[in-house]
């Protein structure tokens, strides 16, 4: 399995991610939804919606 980190903090990356991957984090309850990018803009907008944590853009919809 490939994986991507991408991140907009600065800080030492080890501790967080011994979190996530020992599921010390529950991460999916701030998901507010899965789209795909050919879903169109309006997927975007819904993102900037005051409230909503993350939203997740992948073309790999097949498990949600």
């Amino acid at each position: 399995m490939k994986s991507t980190l991408i991140g907009s903090r600065c800080g030492p990356f080890a501790p967080p991610l011994e979190l996530l991957a020992t599921k010390q984090v529950d991460v999916e309850s701030l998901i507010y939804g899965h789209y795909s990018p050919n879903q169109g803009l309006g997927d975007f907008k819904e993102a900037q919606t005051k409230g909503i944590l993350k939203v997740l853009f992948t073309d790999e919809l097949a498990n949600h």
